[in-house]
């Protein structure tokens, strides 16, 4: 009996809005005994809708598209009482689920064939004020570049379009007051940036030691920082960044299950859910949902320990 697979692709991420080897990928899954559905989204919102509606009937709903994409997917699919399996063939300009995964990014086929071929593991979900996000929710700092970059330039010159943004910003970097509770642990003070992610980047710019991060573990790592207020600082900062230790001075660096973040002023902050707009919010609640979903992906370094152990 063959199986009914779901195929949701955003035309408009990327580079280039029409990739040569997406043929390539839906004859790979016909040749695997998949009858494919495919449903383009025009506007923001249908990956939410078209897996919400029809996600349960299917075997396995695959997205095609970017962070975002992926993430407006994954809201409907959270929805369902049955869960189909999941699959990503990322075509985004900064790929970042697919960096940390190690998913073949902008070579459908081969993220295709990855699909076939993989076991779908569990995979943990953030939830902001209700909302589901996959790898991060940030503030603060350089995050609104990510969604305030025009689609034009992205799809011409890639994730450096971020960094054009990024340059224009750095002058606007202001202090903001927050209080933030981490599993009933108090952090208080002003912060120019801040980070829940389940990613070992974040935003191209921070990476994270792979063996501290651990994917679906029912927690994600809360990253917090202060202005050094010097360019000694800065560059102190910027090199404990680069060596993926932190420098507590003005880094706070956590994993919980459950973050709550309110500025003190009551001032609205600016949000970014991966990688899009998130909402102005001065309070947010954050869980984490454990093996919210099973997604076809490499086994993550913890998990081919774990095996190796048991073996």
């Amino acid at each position: 009996m063959r199986k009914k697979l779901l195929l949701i692709i955003n035309p408009r991420s990327g580079i280039n809005k029409i990739n040569d080897d997406l043929m390539d990928a839906t004859a790979v899954f016909g040749a695997h005994g998949y009858d494919i559905t495919i449903m383009h989204t025009s506007k923001t919102g249908d990956a939410t809708d078209f897996a919400r509606e029809h996600g349960s009937d299917y075997d396995i709903v695959v997205c095609r598209g970017g962070d975002g994409t992926f993430c407006e997917m994954m809201n409907g699919i959270m929805t369902l009482e049955k869960q189909p399996r999941i699959g990503y063939l990322p075509a985004g300009t900064t790929n970042e689920i697919a960096n940390t995964l190690g998913l073949p990014a902008r070579q459908s086929a081969k993220a295709a064939q990855l699909i076939v071929k993989e076991e779908a593991l569990p995979y943990d979900l953030g939830i902001f004020n209700g909302r589901y996000f996959t790898y991060v929710a940030s503030f603060g700092a350089l995050t609104e570049c990510s969604y305030a970059t025009p689609q034009s330039l992205k799809n011409k010159i890639g994730r450096f379009a971020y960094f054009y943004e990024a340059a224009k910003e750095i002058k606007d970097i202001h202090s903001i007051p927050i209080r933030c509770v981490v599993d009933g642990e108090v952090f208080e003070d002003e912060f120019i940036f801040g980070a829940i992610s389940n990613s070992y980047t974040v935003g191209k710019v921070i990476h994270l030691n792979q063996e501290k991060v651990c994917l679906n573990d029912g927690k994600f790592e809360v990253i917090l920082a202060k202005n050094p207020g010097t360019v000694k600082g800065w560059a102190e900062l910027a090199a404990s960044v680069l060596k993926k230790d932190f420098d507590e001075r003005y880094v706070k660096f956590v994993s919980g299950s459950h973050i709550e973040l309110k500025t003190l002023d009551g001032s609205p902050l600016p949000w970014t859910l991966d990688g899009e707009y998130g909402g102005d919010d001065s309070e947010v609640v954050i869980d984490v949902h454990k093996h919210a979903f099973n997604m076809f992906r490499p086994p993550m370094l913890h998990e081919m320990e774990s095996e190796t152990v048991e073996k």
